[in-house]
């Protein structure tokens, strides 16, 4: 067999759970669709809602129905590496359409704890994108965006729609790339999404986020909001969102 550029790829993972692992075949499959989540408790909740059940090989993943639809529910490590290897494994499983799920810091005035942030761009302040394209923005699937829009518009939860800033040390964030990201339409900050956003575009498939607001770091001082019940509230909203999403057609 002729070597490629890299080392391996996400189909010799494939490849291992089939013949170290001894993964049977039709267990090393994913739906096209499905749910993207860090936390274990977002996990347990969408699991428990679309009925699904663990895949013997990864207790992470589980796969269930949504409606019509067969869906499945996949839990990563936070950090965009983490993220990224989980996302190329799923799409090298067979799934496509991702709608991810979790938690965000704001960045500006009037964004509270328990605020559903939509967003529509993602700069690039981590060391994982850079390994599939040069760019310092992504964009999410305008069509999953708009999904979630409709699904909340549905459920009557509002939503913030603007950029997030990624980033791989939430401990060096500074006040002045903070300052200048914000008057960029940057609303919000994690960890993941625009590697995320990197990787489906470069193997063809769709991702789009909803995040809650856990924390804030617009004022003069960090403002955390972990176990606030406005953010538990706004989570149960958002994951109802994500729910309605997955159940319906996507464009």
């Amino acid at each position: 067999m002729k070597a490629g550029r890299w080392v391996f790829e996400p189909h010799d993972f494939l490849r291992y759970l089939h013949t170290v692992e001894r993964v049977p075949r039709g267990q090393a499959h994913l739906p096209m669709r499905g749910a993207f989540t860090f936390g274990a408790q977002d996990w347990e909740y969408l699991r428990k809602k679309f009925r699904a059940r663990r895949l013997r090989w990864n207790r992470w993943i589980a796969v269930g129905r949504a409606g019509r639809y067969r869906v499945f529910v996949l839990r990563s490590s936070i950090g965009a590496p983490a993220a990224v290897t989980a996302l190329e494994e799923a799409i090298a499983l067979g799934a496509h359409d991702f709608i991810s799920f979790g938690a965000c810091g704001s960045l500006v005035d009037g964004l509270r704890i328990g605020s559903a942030v939509l967003p529509t761009h993602a700069f690039a302040d981590e060391g994982t994108s850079k390994h599939y394209a040069s760019n310092a923005w992504f964009r999410p699937s305008s069509a999953l965006v708009r999904s979630l829009r409709s699904s909340a518009r549905r459920s009557e939860l509002p939503l913030v729609d603007g950029g997030v800033w990624t980033t791989d040390a939430p401990y060096r964030e500074s006040r002045e790339r903070a300052r200048s990201l914000a008057r960029r339409g940057v609303v919000g900050v994690e960890m993941e999404a625009s590697a995320m956003y990197a990787v489906a575009r470069h193997r063809g498939a769709r991702i789009a986020s909803l995040f809650v607001v856990s924390d804030e770091l617009g004022g003069e001082e960090w403002n955390a909001g972990f176990r606030h019940p406005a953010f538990l509230r706004g989570k149960q909203r958002a994951l109802r969102v994500v729910i309605d999403a997955l159940r319906r057609e996507l464009p």
